[in-house]
C-alpha cells in the first residue's frame, strides 16, 4: 500500500494522513489528542508533536466556526514529508469575502520580525472586538511557531500551518 491518498498510508513522500468529517466541538480534544500521538510516532519529537496538535485544535476550532457549510464538514490533512516538512491543514467550505481578510492577517503574522509581540499585541486589540479577533492563528504562529497560509479554491479554503522537522525558528 503506497497510495499517498489514503489516510494514514506511509508513501515514498512520507506520511500523509486524510480525515473528512462533519466536526462538532466535541471532536476536537479527540482529534487533538490523536494527532499528537500521530506526528509523535512520525517526528519522534515530543515538542513539535505537542505544537502541531495545538495547531491543529485551533484550525479545526476556526473551520467549524466558520465554516460557510451548516453540517460543519471539515477535512483534516497532515503530512510529513521524507523532505523533512511536516504540515496541518484544514479545510472547509468558504467564500472569498470571509478569506480576504484572513490572507491579510495570515501575511501579518507570518511577516512580524518578533510573533510573541505581535500576539500580544492581537490580545489586546482583541479586547475591543465582539469576534473574529484573530488570536486562536496568532497563537499558531507565537507559540507552536508555525508558518501559516490559505488558499481557496471552488469555495473550499485550506488553511495550513507548517515547519521544517527537527528547526524552530
Amino acid at each position: 500500500m503506497d497510495n499517498p491518498q489514503q489516510p494514514g498510508v506511509e508513501s515514498d513522500e512520507g506520511l500523509v494522513f486524510h480525515l473528512e468529517v462533519s466536526m462538532g466541538i466535541y471532536h476536537l480534544t479527540a482529534v487533538r489528542r490523536f494527532v499528537a500521538e500521530l506526528m509523535q510516532s512520525v517526528v519522534n519529537d515530543p515538542a513539535l508533536a505537542a505544537r502541531l496538535a495545538m495547531a491543529t485544535h485551533e484550525l479545526l476550532e476556526n473551520a467549524v466556526k466558520y465554516s460557510t457549510n451548516t453540517r460543519r464538514l471539515v477535512s483534516l490533512r497532515v503530512a510529513a514529508e521524507h523532505s523533512h516538512r511536516v504540515r496541518v491543514t484544514v479545510m472547509n467550505a468558504s467564500t472569498e469575502e470571509l478569506t480576504a481578510p484572513l490572507r491579510v492577517l495570515l501575511a501579518q503574522l507570518n511577516q512580524a520580525p518578533n510573533r510573541d509581540a505581535k500576539f500580544r499585541e492581537m490580545i489586546e486589540q482583541s479586547l475591543l472586538r465582539e469576534s473574529g479577533s484573530g488570536l486562536g492563528l496568532a497563537r499558531i504562529s507565537a507559540e507552536a511557531e508555525l508558518d501559516l497560509s490559505c488558499e481557496l479554491h471552488q469555495g473550499i479554503l485550506s488553511v495550513t500551518a507548517e515547519t521544517a522537522i527537527g528547526e524552530r525558528p
